[in-house]
């Protein structure tokens, strides 16, 4: 029996795996016991079900659990899966943070 590669081998090559592709450069990883957790924007549902597919295929990966956002742009800031979000939950929390994001106020 093969010896479980760690989760820190795992998140190193999810990064280089990712890393290779400009359009994942939203994508956040966490890797626990084998699981990786996909969070952050990407810009179509393809490059969606490519992040997935390419982090499932990683040896050592034992799932892969989604929480990516497809972006246009649309919500956000920025090009297409370059996205960066003012308030993402809906809440005023820039504002709470003493972070005013528009000067017109």
């Amino acid at each position: 029996m093969a010896a479980q590669r760690s989760d820190t081998l795992i998140g190193d090559e999810v990064v280089r795996t990712l890393g290779a592709q400009g359009r994942f450069s939203q994508v956040l990883a966490q890797v626990s016991e084998g699981q990786v957790t996909l969070s952050g924007d990407v810009p179509d549902a393809a490059a969606k079900r490519q992040a997935e597919a390419a982090v499932a295929a990683i040896e050592g990966v034992r799932g892969v659990r989604s929480h990516l956002n497809i972006d246009g742009g649309s919500h956000s800031f920025g090009p297409r899966g370059r996205a960066v979000r003012d308030n993402p939950d809906g809440s005023d929390a820039t504002r709470r943070a003493g972070i005013d994001l528009d000067e017109n106020d």
